[in-house]
Parts: C-alpha cells; sequence; structure tokens
C-alpha cells in the first residue's frame, strides 16, 4: 500500500511515462491518485525524453530500477523495435504503448485498446466520439477495419 506522504520505498513498484513532454501532461497524477485510491505501491513518474535519447533511455530500462514503463504516441514504433519480446496484439500492430520489465528483458504490450474496450464495454461508457479522439487505436477496436490513416 503507498503510504500516507506518498514517498518511494525499496519495495514501491515504479513505472515510467516516456514522452518527450511528460512534464506537462496529468498522466502521472491520475495514475498516481489510481494506484492510491485502490492501496497499490507504486508510483507514475513522468520522464521527459527528447528523441535523440529515445533509444538509449529504452534500452538502458532493462537494468533500472523501473517495473515498466507507458509509452506516449510519439515513441511507440520506436520502443516497439527495441523489445525483447512482445504480445501478440502489440506484433501485430507493430508498436508498443507500454513495456513491462522483467528479469532484465523488456516485453512489450497494447494496453489501451484493451482498456478503452474494458471500458466501452462498462455502464459509465457515455461518449464513444470523446473516446474515439483520444486514441488511434480506438477505430480499429470498434469497427474491426484497418485505417492506414489512423
Amino acid at each position: 500500500m503507498m503510504n500516507d506522504d506518498n514517498s518511494i520505498t525499496a519495495e514501491t513498484a515504479l513505472y515510467g511515462y516516456i514522452s518527450e513532454e511528460a512534464h506537462s501532461s496529468r498522466f502521472c497524477a491520475i495514475v498516481n491518485k489510481l494506484f492510491k485510491g485502490n492501496n497499490v505501491n507504486a508510483m507514475a513518474i513522468p520522464m521527459n525524453i527528447r528523441p535523440d535519447d529515445i533509444t538509449f533511455t529504452i534500452s538502458q530500462m532493462r537494468s533500472s530500477k523501473l517495473s515498466g514503463a507507458v509509452i506516449a504516441m510519439e515513441y511507440q514504433e520506436e520502443a516497439y523495435e527495441l523489445l525483447d519480446n512482445a504480445s501478440e496484439a502489440s506484433r501485430e500492430a507493430g508498436y508498443c504503448d507500454f513495456i513491462r520489465i522483467l528479469d532484465g528483458k523488456l516485453f512489450g504490450e497494447l494496453i489501451m485498446p484493451s482498456a478503452l474496450e474494458k471500458f466501452a464495454q462498462s455502464d459509465e461508457f457515455q461518449d464513444d466520439i470523446a473516446l474515439n479522439s483520444m486514441t488511434r487505436y480506438f477505430y480499429e477496436l470498434t469497427t474491426g477495419e484497418y485505417n492506414e490513416y489512423s
């Protein structure tokens, strides 16, 4: 469980959010609030990474203290090329939006499409137009068609 002062301990699972502009995103604040609300001892950390540093950064994650990282759209295809292994969905798509680090190996996954699918099937889902505009994956998910321009 995350402690009350939001400090990181040796047992805290750390997840990076890799983006060129990670500092200006509310992603980590929202995820950390969810972790804390669900008593999960984990923390998301924004990582501002320039395009010329992405290959080095992801390659070095194998020996880092991170448990994984969410990859922003601008780096998803490049991150995929650096993986040791990938989920079937990630292999089919040719990119990943999440890297899990297991025993020094980088395992790529697509978490956004499955999260959106679960949300779209819930009673809380109300606005398909807003959700469609949020991600390039949602068109394929909801229609079963591939749109090469998304």
